[in-house]
């Protein structure tokens, strides 16, 4: 009697525990995610992550995940998705919107304060979170670098470096300076300024138009008193993600150079068609430590000087928080430089080496 009852007591405690195993699986399999304070994203393995969403660019997913921090995904690699905020999305054909964002298996679902809209997921360009400041579209950098000395010499010789970027799903403005001033007992040895704007569209794949594309130089030892470029042209990115970004454009315009100075009967002033190519390439090789590539060609007629060459490359190597030691090399090339008035024609190539300290907001 007493092995019956022991038999049946073991068999109802089995009975129980594989029941409560079955139903805690069934959550598991089955659970559906309440996006209240969280954005909830699922993978395709099935496992859910709460977090918040940062943004999807080019087949990227950026995810704060509360757990495990800021992820980098495969859009392929994500199911599912549960907004708890409402989001701005940009689909083909330019269309930017923002809602209550749902996505089920291929299918966006966008509740807005009108209505339901649906999309498939296929024509999905980008996500940001639609309670963004204007703000949160700009980065901004500068590097400064001087060299003062006293005694024998005196020398005072200032470098600085600035880049400010406004990023949205559809567009792109960059904006670029580059200067440096050179003095030792009293004598100039360098004063050049360079400015560089560019603005992008996106179009929902890898090529971008880039109607403006403008430059302002100026560099009195290269005979340059003031020259300007004004172009327009298209892009391909090759790589853009959340570590590399590799860009190579092409535009066409004109050229406005205006010379220090030239022999007697000689114009000082010329104008000139303008094709400039160029590529743009930057990456995180470390948690700690970034590379770029910048290279710009525009070729001009003979009288304007035949073509520039400007490359920059810089190691940027984090040093506390936001602020950075930056190493630089800096080669500009004019092919036919202008003759002065004196007789004497500058040299083709200036090589400059810059070391500062960076700062990124």
């Amino acid at each position: 009697m007493i092995t019956k009852v022991v038999i049946l007591v073991f068999a109802l405690t089995s009975t129980i525990a594989n029941q409560a195993s079955a139903s805690e699986y069934a959550n598991t399999v089955h659970f559906e995610p309440v996006p209240d304070d969280y954005d909830w994203i699922q993978l395709t393995s099935d496992e859910w992550l709460k977090g918040e969403l940062i943004s999807l660019y080019d087949d990227e997913l950026v995810f704060e995940s509360e757990a495990l921090g800021v992820l980098s995904l495969d859009w392929e690699d994500v199911r599912n998705f549960r907004g708890s905020q409402n989001h701005r999305i940009s689909i083909h054909g330019f269309t930017t919107m923002a809602g209550k964002l749902q996505i089920d298996n291929g299918q966006i679902m966008l509740e807005t304060d009108d209505d339901t809209r649906e999309f498939s997921r296929q024509s999905l360009i980008a996500i940001t979170p639609a309670a963004y400041r204007e703000l949160d579209n700009w980065r901004a950098d500068a590097t400064f670098g001087t060299n003062i000395r006293k005694g024998n010499a005196e020398t005072i010789e200032y470098n600085l470096l600035a880049g400010m970027e406004r990023r949205t799903p559809r567009s792109r403005i960059n904006l670029d300076y580059l200067g440096n001033f050179n003095e030792t007992d009293g004598e100039q040895l360098a004063n050049n300024h360079r400015v560089n704007g560019t603005w992008d569209l996106f179009s929902g794949n890898q090529f971008f138009w880039r109607p403006i594309i403008s430059q302002f130089y100026r560099d009195p030892f290269q005979n340059i008193s003031r020259q300007g470029t004004l172009e327009t042209g298209i892009g391909y990115e090759f790589i853009d993600t959340q570590r590399t970004e590799w860009q190579i454009s092409g535009g066409l315009g004109g050229n406005f150079i205006h010379y220090q100075s030239v022999e007697p009967g000689e114009s000082d002033t010329e104008t000139s068609p303008a094709l400039s190519l160029g590529t743009n390439f930057e990456t995180q090789l470390t948690s700690w430590m970034d590379y770029a590539f910048l290279m710009h060609m525009t070729i001009l007629d003979d009288e304007s000087g035949a073509y520039q060459h400007h490359l920059l490359t810089t190691l940027s190597t984090n040093l506390i928080g936001n602020f950075d030691l930056d190493i630089s090399f800096i080669w500009d090339r004019i092919g036919k430089p202008q003759q002065r008035a004196d007789g004497t024609t500058p040299e083709q190539d200036d090589y400059r080496l810059m070391i500062g300290l960076g700062y990124e907001l």
